[in-house]
């Protein structure tokens, strides 16, 4: 105990030189404990960020694929595709319509990956509506002819999936039920002739709730040429909504993009546009991007060497967001084993320091009678201390700066790029069990939040946000107070090193003789 209280005066006595010390080794400390925490702010961001970017594919035609189509039919004239038109049967007249969409045997096939976690199915068609007026944007050459009607020609783009609800239009917020209901999985399943329109659309041609709308079969003639739809559902575009209230309630102002786009149960699009079996996406959220090179390798693998179809995921959304992070994370690594070492070299040359200029003292310790041990414990309290003093300071000190630094070393590695390439696989379509209920397709509102449909193009569009979104939240955790202990120790263990080596080779009549 006395042993221990000697330390602890010795501590006090020497102040001036200690306090040096204590400066130096804080400010050390300082900046290790701001790198450590830095480190584990970015670790925990990137978990957060792969968490709800990077997990999601879609499988769609491929545009090698589509671009063949495009030059196969360019290179006829109008003459040579009516009479290619007139001669198809029922069969081949199918197959043509379904040159830019994907087997739904492709797309089941594929959910069944253990990584895949929930799935969709979407249809996009143009379905002839009779009796309905569009309010798309008024072309420019009637705006300067003064007139703002807009002519309708009876034709209408119908989206379709296995719940509304999980649409990512509904989902993020540019689209919103006005009133009625969404569509669910169980119009899907049971083919349900119903359909959600636009509130702009549904006002122009005094549509409501209830109501029914006439569209045609594409193909189809006679009485089954036409399937009378039930409007369920108005919804409203958030962005002309505004757009109406910006310009006062005046409709003319106002323009309309998204009016002709109607939703209805995937099964029911099918019918409409005589496509049974086949979508234009299968939309998937995988478990995570760390899975996204093993998921593109399943997919080429099922469906062979083609390029036919192709899987794109959103991995360069992730990358664009988590590489600043990640490369502020390595960054952090270094320099906190730089302080570190800084911290060692400090320790070091401070006790030899004091050791050397203090070899009398020892010497006549030892004389006294005291042990080695009880002379090394003398200083192993002084160095604790020391040591001590210093990471209180230092832990208070991360607390004010450790945010300015992560930002700080944020804004220097963040990227500029506001667009990302998708990465593709291709392939041929393989054989599976058509018409299978897709696993884990959504089976309530928003598929637990998840939305599905045009999703990477939504994302793309996004990335430059999702970029400012991404930033260091540097807080003061628990575990931070624990590696302030772990140092406290390392180096209370190193600055005892000289001394203890001091110590043991010191012969007190020696140095008393040298006085």
């Amino acid at each position: 105990m006395r042993t221990l209280s000697r330390g602890f005066r010795s501590f006090r006595r020497h102040w001036a030189r200690n306090l040096i010390i204590v400066i130096l080794l804080a400010v050390c400390l300082t900046f290790s404990l701001s790198m450590l925490a830095v480190k584990l702010a970015a670790d925990q961001q990137v978990k957060s960020v792969k968490a709800t970017v990077g997990n999601y594919a879609e499988v769609s035609v491929s545009s090698e694929a589509l671009m063949a189509y495009f030059e196969q039919q360019r290179s006829m004239t109008q003459a040579e595709r009516n009479a290619q038109a007139r001669t198809m049967t029922d069969l081949e007249e199918m197959a043509n319509r379904a040159e830019s969409l994907v087997p739904e045997e492709v797309t089941d096939t594929f959910s069944k990956v253990d990584e895949v976690r929930t799935y969709d199915k979407l249809l996009s068609a143009s379905v002839t509506v009779s009796g309905l007026t569009s309010t798309s944007v008024t072309p420019l050459f009637q705006i300067r002819e003064g007139s703002t009607s807009s002519s309708s020609s009876g034709r209408f783009q119908f989206e379709g999936n296995t719940d509304a609800a999980a649409l990512a239009d509904f989902v993020d917020g540019r689209k919103q039920l006005f009133s009625g209901s969404l569509y669910t999985y169980a119009d899907y399943k049971n083919a349900n002739p119903v359909v959600v329109v636009e509130k702009n659309l549904a006002e122009t041609n005094e549509l409501e709730v209830g109501d029914t709308i006439e569209a045609s079969i594409s193909g189809a003639s006679g009485s089954n040429s036409k399937l009378e739809l039930k409007i369920i559902g108005i919804y409203e575009t958030v962005e002309a909504e505004r757009s109406s209230e910006s310009s006062g309630g005046n409709s003319q102002a106002m323009t309309n993009p998204m009016g002709n786009i109607l939703y209805s149960p995937l099964s029911v699009v099918q019918k409409m546009n005589a496509t049974p079996g086949y979508v234009t996406t299968g939309s998937y959220y995988f478990d995570s991007v760390d899975h996204t090179e093993q998921l593109q390798a399943v997919f080429s693998s099922q469906v062979g060497e083609d390029s036919t179809y192709a899987l794109t995921t959103d991995e360069s959304n992730y990358q664009a967001i988590a590489d600043p992070l990640i490369k502020v994370g390595k960054t952090s690594l270094i320099g906190l084993g730089g302080a570190l070492g800084a911290c060692a070299l400090i320790v070091l040359l401070a006790m030899g320091i004091t050791i050397g200029s203090r070899t009398k003292e020892l010497g006549v310790l030892k004389a006294l009678g005291a042990s080695n041990r009880q002379v090394i414990t003398q200083y192993a309290v002084e160095v604790v201390c020391i040591t001590l003093v210093a990471i209180i300071l230092a832990m208070g000190a991360t607390t004010i700066i450790g945010q300015k630094l992560g930002n700080w070393m944020l804004s220097g590695n963040q990227t500029s790029s506001s667009t990302q390439e998708t990465a593709q696989v291709a392939g041929v379509p393989a054989a599976g069990n058509s018409g299978s209920a897709p696993r884990g397709a959504p089976t309530g509102p928003g598929a637990m939040g998840q939305a599905f449909g045009q999703r990477l193009r939504n994302q793309v569009m996004n990335t430059s946000a999702q970029e400012q979104a991404a930033s260091i939240q540097v807080v003061y955790r628990g575990s931070l107070f624990l590696y302030g202990i772990l140092l406290l120790v390392m180096i209370s263990l190193l600055g005892m090193a000289v001394p203890v080596i001091w110590i043991v080779r010191i012969r007190p009549a020696r140095i008393l003789s040298m006085e």
